[in-house]
């Protein structure tokens, strides 16, 4: 039996065991991986107790890995047995296939379903943003929070938006340009910046407007389903990617491409639902999509990108998300910044935020530790400013004290919109 595939349903708890423990012997050679997460930390540490002798894993060995990985795929990249090798590794889709079975052994927590709810979150949050906003920022509140959520009261979050980038959306007055569009997008914002970080999504418009781009935002849209990682949830991602590919193909039809400021949600389009669903119509849509800065670069290549910036920022420190690293893509926001007049530090180290993994009481502390290892190195460079394409990662750097000035981390597309002198 050589890899796992996520959306399998046939395989016993023996058969994920057998499979597991030929990878983890491979690991156990490679140690490529060493000190990279706690996954593989607990794994090697484990391996060495046993003198490599891996029939001696035990249940909650296998447990205490599962859980703490947070679904980074640092690893995947780190590892050189990945398919097409014959060794066919996948690690961090072997530990979706633990979290999944681990989910049909015992069930699921109503606090770990709940936080997967992200639309339905951030539609409540929203509605009732004054008040939710006090409690997520008012002590005893927390506390309570704690206790009934099981969400660590030190953990900063993303505050709900009065007004959602949907509405937003509806509501402003569009950009009138004398000429056709020559290219056309559809974005996808995210849940993150359709209820909170609504600015990324308001400089992705103006950004892309700036430089003669046609944007349409459809209805319809939903989570990436990113989230169902944390659960093993193939079904409902497979249910998710099928939905979005109705939704945007019509999109692609005519011409436009797929725009997402958010890297995990990116990561989803290109990697994840193909794998879900292997269709020539979803590789065409993976094919289709593009992380934000990504396009634009696109548009520099082409001779297409305004770069009648007003004003810049001198020195910047750039953390790159993991799932933007996974893309492998190169460092196009770091490129995009630079063609400002920036000096930017790129910053190759893990926030350790992953969506509710380090909200989690239990996982707070450990997420922190990772943070901190970001942010001095981040602190090393003395930046004016922090960016990082994740808004979880910004949040997580400025927790961990990353920045040396009173901004707040800012996505690269801010960066890019306050370089253009446009207002926010």
């Amino acid at each position: 039996m050589k890899g796992i595939h996520l959306i399998s349903t046939d395989w016993t708890r023996t058969q994920l065991e057998r499979e597991t423990n030929r990878i983890f012997d491979i690991c156990d050679g490679c140690r490529r991986c060493f000190n990279l997460c706690p996954s593989f930390n607990t794994l090697l540490d484990r391996i060495d107790e046993y003198d490599s002798d891996i029939s001696k894993i035990t249940a909650a060995d296998y447990e205490q890995v599962e859980r703490e990985c947070y679904y980074c795929k640092l690893c995947y990249n780190h590892c050189p047995y990945t398919p097409p090798h014959q060794y066919e590794i996948d690690f961090p889709r072997l530990m979706a296939a633990w979290k999944k079975q681990r989910v049909q052994e015992r069930g699921v927590s109503w606090r770990d379903r709940l936080l997967t709810k992200t639309d339905l979150i951030g539609k409540l949050g929203g509605l009732t943003a004054s008040l939710t906003n006090w409690a997520l920022s008012t002590p005893w509140m927390r506390v309570v929070i704690e206790k009934i959520l099981g969400l660590h009261r030190k953990r900063h979050v993303l505050f709900f938006a009065k007004e959602s980038f949907p509405r937003w959306w509806r509501t402003r007055t569009a950009r009138k340009s004398p000429h056709p569009a020559q290219r056309k997008v559809v974005l996808f914002p995210s849940c993150m910046v359709n209820y909170q970080a609504t600015d990324i999504g308001k400089a992705t418009v103006q950004v892309l407007e700036k430089n003669g781009v046609e944007v349409v935002v459809p209805t319809g849209q939903r989570c990436c389903s990113m989230p169902s990682f944390d659960l093993g949830d193939a079904d409902t991602m497979a249910q998710t990617a099928q939905h979005h590919l109705k939704l945007f193909q019509p999109y692609l039809e005519q011409g436009y491409d797929l725009v997402v400021p958010t890297p995990s949600c990116s990561l989803m389009f290109k990697r994840e639902y193909p794998y879900l669903a292997p269709t020539p119509d979803m590789e065409r849509l993976a094919e289709r999509t593009f992380d934000v800065c990504e396009y634009l670069m696109r548009l520099k290549k082409e001779g297409a990108l305004s770069l009648d910036f007003t004003r810049t920022t001198q020195r910047i420190a750039y953390q790159a998300p993991c799932h933007l690293r996974d893309q492998n893509i190169g460092f196009k926001s770091k490129e995009l910044m630079e063609l400002t007049g920036a000096q930017v530090e790129l910053i190759e180290k893990c926030s350790g935020h992953d969506g509710s993994w380090g909200a989690k009481v239990e996982f707070f502390d450990l997420s922190m530790k990772i943070a901190n290892k970001a942010a001095r190195s981040i602190a090393n460079t003395e930046p004016e400013l922090v960016a990082s394409d994740c808004p979880l990662s910004a949040l997580q750097l400025d927790q961990a004290g990353a920045s040396p000035s009173e901004q707040p981390t800012k996505h690269p597309i801010q960066i890019l919109r306050d370089a253009y002198g446009l207002s926010s």
